[in-house]
């Protein structure tokens, strides 16, 4: 769900006055409005993929080299006020990640991901520029907002449920401690299945509350597969911090702690004093389902 990384400032500077320079715009009167173009030339759009590289018209973008994920193509989203060309993750069970990108300039550029769990259902984008996703797992029910802000993709982020490990039915799974009790994040190594796949990803965790000074961190494995995990750390604003007593995941150095079925682990992060905001776990490793893989 590698999530995600969700927002990705650029700087898009215009030509002359090193000012931004806005997003083709496509929200006129009904009658003006032409779904699906992206360029703003009122002509429907269509996005292609050959050789890594994607075409729209006469506009070409090669694929991010840090997707850390499997591409499954791509196409071009009408979102009411203007159209995007997201790069789809392939499906695995309910996972799937777009890499958003946004026309600026006379050329396309990568602005953030989505999580959007599953296919595109009914009122997922309701036309005014909004993407909208629900989701939920270990009896918490997660609905987040994504908006496309200067030239980044924004999201709000409202969590309700109270979290129970016994009802949690993928892995491995991250979950924190929090003021309110422990609240479920998304996925660690995401996607990573099979030793050929081990990598590092990242996974922006909650904000911290001020003053905050630990970040206790639980790690847990509920499907039919082993977790290989080679290294774990939190980055605290540009500080990378390895968990107390980390044994086998201070470095990724090939010596793996591993998380059989129904394990679980928690570790304990030391905050930097002063630090604000929102931490970011990043895990390097794998999993290894017990069934053959489906291809994908």
């Amino acid at each position: 769900m590698k999530l995600s990384l969700l927002a990705v400032p650029l700087a898009l500077l215009a030509a002359c006055g090193g000012k931004s320079t806005p997003a083709v715009g496509n929200n006129g009167p009904s009658a003006a409005h032409v779904a699906d173009d992206v360029d703003g030339d009122g002509q429907a759009d269509t996005a292609t993929l050959a050789d890594g590289v994607i075409t729209l018209g006469a506009i070409t973008f090669p694929l991010p080299t840090d997707l850390g994920w499997e591409v499954a193509g791509v196409k071009v989203v009408d979102l009411g006020t203007e159209a995007v060309v997201v790069i789809e993750n392939q499906m695995i069970e309910d996972d799937l990640t777009w890499r958003v990108l946004q026309f600026r300039d006379g050329a396309l550029h990568d602005v953030g991901e989505v999580f959007h769990g599953n296919d595109v259902q009914a009122g997922s984008m309701p036309g005014d520029g909004t993407i909208h996703t629900r989701g939920g797992n270990c009896g918490q029910e997660t609905t987040s907002v994504y908006r496309i802000i200067d030239g980044r993709v924004a999201r709000d982020t409202k969590t309700t449920g109270t979290y129970d490990d016994s009802q949690c039915a993928a892995c491995p799974y991250v979950a924190v401690d929090t003021t309110a009790g422990a609240v479920f994040v998304g996925e660690s190594l995401r996607n990573l299945a099979g030793a050929h796949r081990a990598t590092e990803d990242a996974l922006t965790l909650p904000a911290l509350a001020p003053g905050q000074r630990e970040l206790v961190v639980h790690l847990f494995e509920t499907k039919p597969e082993t977790t290989y995990l080679d290294g774990l750390a939190v980055d605290f604003g540009g500080v990378r911090v390895a968990p107390r007593d980390c044994g086998a995941v201070c470095t990724a150095d090939g010596a793996a702690e591993v998380f059989a079925l129904g394990e679980r682990r928690r570790f304990v992060f030391d905050v930097p004093a002063g630090f604000t905001g929102a931490p970011v776990l990043y895990a390097h490793g794998y999993y290894q389902p017990f069934a053959p893989m489906v291809a994908r």
